[in-house]
């Protein structure tokens, strides 16, 4: 299987959001742009605009169309103040989450638009994500009440009964909550874990915040994982879970990596990812970035790995939905499930995968509240 070359939209997205230079084998016949709308349309699903919009305010022989230049020029204008407006509001919160002695720290794409990006205003994202010790959520909860946001009437539901509530936390890994009145910020999601654990990509909050190190925004110190954990946390989430879904998220990886990449301590990486079964996505992620970028980080991995990765397979997938967008299913769970069942490392991975799934689904304890719930509603 040969490896599809990119539309000359998608490529000169991939150029704009990335830099660098895609490998010779994957860049299209003719680089002419004839479609300008449909690059915007693109350039929007993917959630680069602003990316796109730099490049090309940066580019002295600007090849983009004075009317598209100048709608990108507003919405990443806008995207920047509302990220100001989200960074406030998140420093507010970790404070008053620490006031009350409450272990969390900000992650995800609130904290990688100022981590990672050259300007914060770069990186779209539509919620704030905070990662809090397990057993002080009901804390932690109270707080994020007291700063205008709580779970919907389902989820509170859930909550309601204490047996309830500890399965969802034992089965569950995030909970949404919405603004009780107007605010700027449309959700907030409380995380307590890295992803499903029925998916076994578990990091405890222990293992997360082992080796933290401060992060300084807006005149303010954040306590925040290691590199390592944020690329660990990267490939989890914008792998085993969204399967760079999104030129957003390869665009986060390639950042960290030029920013970080010399001082991750990479034996780290590697013995986690390899214990916890998701090698080789680390190693398909790699070579995604080598030969969309041009640049080869495997020399911090193995020798010669460059040469197997990335896979026909797995770069056609990822490129076939980039080219042609893909509708958000109401739930995800059977596209994560079917992609963990092809890419998780071993045959020991995906039973676990397969087994930790059918109890899921036989835990009655939980199901029976849900169904009763959604019957109620019916």
């Amino acid at each position: 299987m040969s490896l599809n070359p990119l539309s000359p939209q998608l490529s000169f997205l991939v150029k704009s959001s990335l830099g660098g230079n895609a490998d010779a084998l994957i860049l299209p016949v003719s680089v002419n742009v004839s479609d300008w709308e449909q690059l915007c349309e693109l350039a929007e699903w993917h959630q680069v605009g602003a990316l796109l919009f730099d490049a090309q305010q940066a580019n002295p022989n600007r090849e983009i169309p004075s009317s598209w230049f100048e709608k990108l020029r507003e919405s990443s204008q806008n995207q920047a103040v509302f990220n100001m407006l989200f960074l406030r509001r998140s420093i507010e919160i970790s404070k008053d989450l620490a006031s009350d002695n409450i272990d969390a720290f900000l992650m995800k794409g609130a904290l990688w638009a100022w981590m990672l990006y050259e300007n914060p205003g770069l990186r779209e994202f539509g919620d704030i994500d905070f990662f809090l010790r397990k057993e002080q959520i009901t804390g932690g909860l109270k707080v994020l009440a007291r700063n205008n946001f709580e779970p919907d009437v389902y989820r509170k539901y859930l909550l309601n009964e204490n047996k309830v509530a500890r399965l969802y936390f034992d089965t569950d890994y995030q909970l949404p909550l919405t603004p009780i009145t107007t605010d700027i910020i449309y959700s907030i999601e409380v995380q307590w874990n890295t992803t499903y654990p029925r998916y076994h990509y578990s990091l405890t909050w222990t293992e997360l915040t082992s080796q933290m190190m401060d992060f300084s925004v807006s005149g303010t110190t954040l306590r925040v994982p290691s590199s390592e954990n944020q690329l660990l946390m990267m490939l989890i989430h914008h792998g085993g879970v969204e399967q760079w879904d999104k030129l957003k998220y390869m665009a986060d990886l390639v950042r960290l990596l030029r920013k970080f990449s010399g001082q991750i301590n990479w034996d780290y990486v590697i013995g986690v990812s390899k214990k916890k079964g998701f090698y080789r996505i680390l190693l398909e992620s790699l070579g995604l970035v080598r030969i969309l970028s041009g640049e080869n980080y495997f020399h911090f991995v193995g020798n010669h790995l460059e040469m197997n990765y990335p896979t026909p397979e797995f770069y056609n997938k990822v490129i076939g939905h980039w080219e042609n967008t893909r509708i958000k299913p109401v739930t995800k769970s059977w596209r994560i499930f079917y992609f963990n069942m092809i890419y998780r490392d071993r045959l020991s991975d995906k039973l676990s995968i397969l087994f930790s799934h059918l109890a899921y689904l036989l835990e009655w304890r939980l199901i029976i509240p849900k169904a009763r719930w959604y019957r109620g509603k019916s």
